[in-house]
């Protein structure tokens, strides 16, 4: 492989408070590489925009694209649509990369030609930066991919730490009505094509938890989230019944974990809820058997999954809620 063409993509929605230093890491990382930058702001009601046509006038390499407010996934849909290269690299416009995260990739790319690329990440709160390493070899087979994948420990279902050739992707699609897991999906479809992947066992990119990050910068009603809670489960339960059916190994704690989630959440007016939580409690009847013997399930995960079984949910739920005051 002569050259790399690598396209990266940032959407950012009010991102004025971070864009300048994710931009700054990504910049200085690539330095003269053949890479180009594409930033697409969502429609930010802050000076992201302003921000971003300064950086524009200064870098070549970056080119920068103004909608309206669609959501995270209309905002990636339109990059990856403008992207020319030959693999895609995303970052999120609250997160950073290292200094050696454009060489690593490279010569990752470069010795190994992959349909992807996955590294490893800091997890970064409160400007304290824990390595995650993920439990996979550098050639990784598809079938222990999907595992660790469906595990959601250290290999979580974000596009940021995994670099694919963009032919793959431009196969996809991103859903624009989804609030959360847009990247989750597309991974579903993408991974089952993957015929060589490569794991980097070095941190190369700082995951921010931060209240200004995409997942808490759309403000929703009450009503709203617990329809993406919903939508959410159906976006897990479909991936794990796809991946059943091709007989790929997964794991069922991405699915008790969110089966959970919508049952021990705190506090609750969705109209809906009862009907939901019922249906969510038949799935977890049904996949008992599973959720006992799986050893990637969590022991919380299945303490919670069992009180739901027998009906005592909301017990656990007022127990836990004692415990957190």
């Amino acid at each position: 492989m002569d050259s790399i063409e690598l396209s990266v993509i940032i959407p950012a929605y009010n991102a004025g408070q971070t864009i300048g230093r994710c931009l700054d890491s990504v910049l200085q990382s690539v330095q003269q590489a053949p890479v180009e930058i594409v930033c697409v702001d969502d429609g930010s009601k802050d000076n992201t925009w302003e921000i971003l046509q300064a950086y524009s006038k200064k870098y070549a390499c970056l080119r920068i694209f103004h909608k309206e407010n669609g959501g995270v996934g209309s905002a990636r849909n339109v990059g990856l649509s403008q992207a020319a290269g030959n693999y895609i690299a995303w970052v999120d416009s609250d997160d950073y990369v290292t200094a050696d995260w454009y060489e690593t990739i490279y010569s990752g790319l470069e010795k190994y030609n992959p349909d992807c690329l996955v590294f490893d990440y800091f997890y970064t709160r409160d400007d304290v930066d824990e390595p995650q390493h993920i439990a996979l070899p550098e050639k990784v087979n598809l079938k222990s991919f999907v595992y660790e994948q469906s595990l959601e420990r250290e290999l979580k279902n974000f596009l940021w730490n995994q670099v694919i050739r963009a032919s793959f992707l431009k196969k996809v699609k991103f859903n624009e009505t989804y609030y959360m897991l847009e990247d989750y999906d597309v991974l579903t479809w993408v991974t089952t094509i993957f015929e060589n992947i490569v794991h980097i066992n070095k941190c190369l990119y700082y995951y921010v938890q931060n209240e200004s990050s995409l997942t808490h910068t759309y403000t929703v009603s009450s009503e709203a989230l617990w329809n993406i809670i919903w939508t959410n489960i159906d976006i897990v339960q479909r991936r794990y019944d796809y991946y059943k059916k091709l007989g790929l190994p997964i794991s069922i704690n991405d699915c008790a974990i969110h089966f959970c989630e919508y049952l021990y959440q705190n506090k609750c007016h969705e109209i809906k809820w009862a009907e939901r939580s019922a249906i969510v409690r038949e799935n977890l009847r049904l996949h008992q058997g599973e959720i006992l013997r799986d050893k990637g399930v969590g022991k919380r995960v299945k303490i919670k999954a069992i009180f739901a079984i027998m009906g005592m949910d909301s017990l656990l739920r007022a127990l836990l809620k004692l415990k957190n005051k």
